[in-house]
């Protein structure tokens, strides 16, 4: 589906009109925030971006993980293995948003003309047994274009991936894709399960493995061997050393497996990863002064712990603000805001900002001294 945007030439009076009355109601440069919320309540299924999809199949992998079969659109753009999109559908009349990991390769969509979404039930959650029950049947979703950069590296340099869980989604495209263009790259696959029965697409991994002598692939079952350790690498990838490598997974697995290969001589460098979920808030200042954050346009401010750090989207909603926001994973960029002036942490990147004026996202932002947002 394509849309158009009103467009006003930059530098006219028009424009700068224009993005003063889009900043006053939004974070945003464009009115599109601004208006959609309000044409949905009369239109729900109205968007300005999006390619509307009939989900055709609900495959059960377990107990509590599914896979939605999609046919998207016919102007749905390409993808790269490894990347995620947005999926929309509505219930009782509001839009819902979740971002999930394309778990097919862009061989088997053209193939078949749809793509897979494998989704864990998350325990108490809203959304993810809601899709597996509403679309039984069929219906219609509305997918965005796909995004995300946890994609192979270029180049035939050997990998090692690490998985925990459904984080072997984004690996099963790339090593779908490995096999479908007789890819001669070295990969390994080491693969974690809380037990045997939750190791998804297991059948599927060991034909891969059997047919290409380039993908090797090990199961570890939680239940048998326990978390990743430096001795689990040691034994089934001897040759880490000479391998990028590639991590997706449960948080706590993420930090760990990145600790262990830093610690086992990886550069920081080389070591890729994707969470499932948000970010840990991890900041060395212990030592630092509470710092004071101020959102000028409301005409607030409020200190904030340096030894607890909280996300800047955090810190605005308890003094009673309402920042357009989204995934708050920082993936959908909805809670975009201008920083002012100050020095905020990117728990996504793990880097600092400088200390002038730059656009920031809230819910991945933490304040690292006194700030001030154009909110």
């Amino acid at each position: 589906m394509s849309q158009r945007e009103l467009t006003i030439p930059s530098g006219s009076a028009g424009a700068k009109a224009w993005n003063w009355l889009a900043q006053s109601l939004t974070q945003h440069d464009q009115m599109t925030a601004y208006f959609e919320p309000l044409i949905q309540i009369v239109l729900p299924q109205w968007t300005t971006t999006g390619y509307r999809s009939k989900v055709v199949q609900v495959r059960r992998e377990t107990a509590d993980v599914y896979t939605l079969v999609i046919k998207p659109s016919g102007r749905w753009p390409q993808f790269t293995p490894g990347q995620y999109l947005e999926i929309t559908a509505e219930r009782d009349g509001a839009r819902q948003s979740r971002y999930f990991s394309i778990s097919c390769s862009p061989e088997q969509y053209s193939r078949s003309g749809n793509i897979e979404l494998t989704i864990r039930v998350q325990e108490g959650g809203r959304i993810t047994p809601w899709l597996r029950e509403h679309f039984e049947h069929g219906g219609i979703v509305t997918l965005s274009a796909a995004q995300g950069e946890f994609v192979l590296a270029a180049g035939n340099e050997p990998l090692l991936m690490i998985a925990g869980g459904s984080g072997i989604t984004p690996f099963r495209s790339m090593l779908q894709h490995l096999g479908a263009s007789k890819s001669s790259r070295d990969v390994h696959l080491m693969y974690y399960g809380r037990d045997a029965q939750s190791l998804l697409f297991r059948d599927e991994f060991e034909r891969l493995a059997a047919e290409h002598s380039n993908i090797h692939v090990t199961f570890m079952d939680g239940e048998e061997v326990g978390v990743i350790s430096e001795e689990h690498i040691t034994e089934h990838c001897a040759d880490y050393a000479e391998r990028l490598a590639m991590i997706c997974g449960p948080t706590p697995m993420i930090k760990r497996s990145r600790a262990l290969l830093q610690e086992m001589g990886v550069a920081v460098e080389r070591i890729d990863f994707e969470y499932f979920g948000a970010a840990p808030i991890e900041m060395e200042r212990e030592s630092a002064d509470d710092a004071l954050v101020s959102f000028e346009r409301s005409g607030l401010f409020t200190e904030v712990s340096a030894k607890e750090p909280t996300s800047l989207l955090d810190v605005a909603e308890s003094q009673g603000l309402k920042p357009v926001s989204g995934c708050r994973i920082g993936v959908c960029h909805q809670c975009k805001c201008t920083k002012k002036s100050g020095v905020v942490y990117n728990t996504k990147t793990g880097a600092y900002s400088d200390t002038g004026h730059e656009d920031i996202q809230l819910c991945i932002s933490v304040a690292v001294n006194d700030v001030v947002l154009d909110i």
